[in-house]
């Protein structure tokens, strides 16, 4: 903690700056009790400092001579709307420590020598692939990339080399699924055993977990980080707490590299542990991004008790439960978008894929939700379906929604992250609206 401080304070101008102007010096931290006397970073400051210092920004202690010696590989992040995204620069010492850490979250999940992986990822400029990729090698377990490949190929890949190990998000491994049972191939009469999904919430909510196992006749396992300060995992499950059916599983935290906070949105001050708060994380080990208490924003509840498999760092209870920028209020009532998403997909008479849209007419909030179908089920009236599928969500939201049934096939399938809310309230009444 002191050393990535210091460090911070010697060779990044932008932390330099914050830390001088909350009146720290140098030698102001000492270790993890001075954590509280470091101010915060939020995502718009560094968007703001990237625009003031292009390309790269000052954030970082890298500096560009630094980064033609040794770098390793540039990253950005999606979905900013700035005129630029976010760029994050590493090295071949963030690359390898990133394998190592990587390595650690994937044999905890049970992936082991003589396991084979397929990635169905696009090996873009995202971390969370390459860190998994890289992870892979750390441990001796070959992989099949499948970036650039369609999903029949991928489906070939599968049938014909008899990987164990899928990677990819969980909107996709449902997509994926359903396209080989499409092609006369069964998901769950397949090699694939385990399957780790990132970029999603999808594996710790508990009917989307059910469905994919369903589907697969295999576990799934959640891999979350971020970008800008979590590049490996800095949660993942056990093999032991994966295999909770009853309830969402929770996600071991990576303590010894990461300080994982779980503050008040208001006030930012620390939350009772096990009680939910919005994440700050900060990073001890990265050359490029030792960045200390950013806000990652997810909503997050951290348990100290240790896990019946003996690890003994804390647990995310649940996992990353949504982003506070995410965050849904309608008619009074607060909820995240994968509350939803459980309640449809809990039900079998209802397909994987759905659309909720937001509207405010006259004075009052509406919530329609379009489903379609399970083909298993088509004996069901969309009569019967639809009631169903209401009283589901009233039991979750305490509300309402006007819904819509559709034929199989009619809503847009995701390859990657899904996105399948679209909020069109006025500011006024959607407070993360533009």
């Amino acid at each position: 903690m002191a050393v990535a401080y210091r460090y911070l304070w010697e060779c990044s101008r932008f932390y330099r700056r914050k830390f001088e102007e909350a009146g720290l010096g140098p030698d102001s931290v000492h270790s993890v009790d001075d954590l509280p006397k470091i101010p915060l970073t939020h995502r718009e400051e560094w968007l703001e400092d990237q625009e003031a210092n292009p390309p790269w920004g000052t954030f970082s202690p890298l500096r560009d001579e630094d980064w033609l010696e040794r770098g390793w590989m540039f990253f950005s992040t999606s979905g900013t709307t700035a005129k630029s995204p976010r760029v994050f620069r590493h090295t071949t010492f963030d690359r390898d420590i990133w394998g190592y850490l990587g390595a650690r979250g994937l044999h905890s999940m049970g992936i082991r020598n003589g396991d084979l992986a397929i990635l169905c990822f696009s090996y873009g400029t995202s971390v969370g692939f390459w860190s998994m990729h890289y992870a892979l090698h750390h441990m001796g377990v070959p992989l099949i990339s499948g970036g650039g490949a369609n999903t029949e190929r991928r489906a070939m890949f599968i049938q014909n080399y008899r990987p164990t190990v899928l990677m990819c998000t969980p909107s996709y491994v449902l997509y994926m699924g359903r396209k080989m049972e499409a092609l006369g191939i069964s998901p769950r009469e397949s090699s694939i055993r385990l399957i780790c999904a990132s970029g999603e919430p999808g594996a710790c909510v508990p009917a989307t977990k059910k469905r994919v196992e369903e589907l697969w006749g295999a576990e799934i396992h959640d891999h979350f980080g971020c970008t800008e300060v979590a590049m490996p995992p800095l949660g993942y499950p056990c093999s032991h707490l994966v295999k909770r059916k009853d309830k969402p599983v929770d996600s071991h935290l990576m303590e010894d590299v990461y300080i994982p906070e779980a503050l008040d949105p208001q006030t930012y001050q620390p939350v009772p542990e096990g009680q939910p708060g919005v994440l700050v994380v900060s990073n001890l080990y990265s050359e490029a991004q030792p960045i200390l208490r950013y806000v990652m924003g997810d909503w997050i509840a951290i348990s100290t008790e240790p896990c019946e498999c003996g690890r003994t760092h804390a647990r995310a209870v649940g996992g990353l439960r949504g982003r506070n920028d995410k965050l849904i209020k309608i008619r009074g009532l607060l909820f995240f978008p994968a509350a939803i998403e459980d309640a449809i997909r809990s039900l079998p008479e209802v397909g994987d894929e759905f659309r909720v849209e937001l509207d405010h007419v006259g004075d009052m909030d509406q919530v329609k939700v379009t489903i379609e179908p399970s083909p298993q089920t088509a004996e069901i009236s969309d009569r019967e379906r639809r009631a169903k599928v209401v009283e589901a969500l009233k039991g979750t939201l305490g509300l309402r929604v006007d819904l819509e049934v559709v034929p199989y096939g009619s809503l847009p399938r995701s390859k990657f992250k899904s996105d399948r809310l679209t909020d069109r309230r006025p500011k006024l009444f959607n407070p993360h609206g533009e």
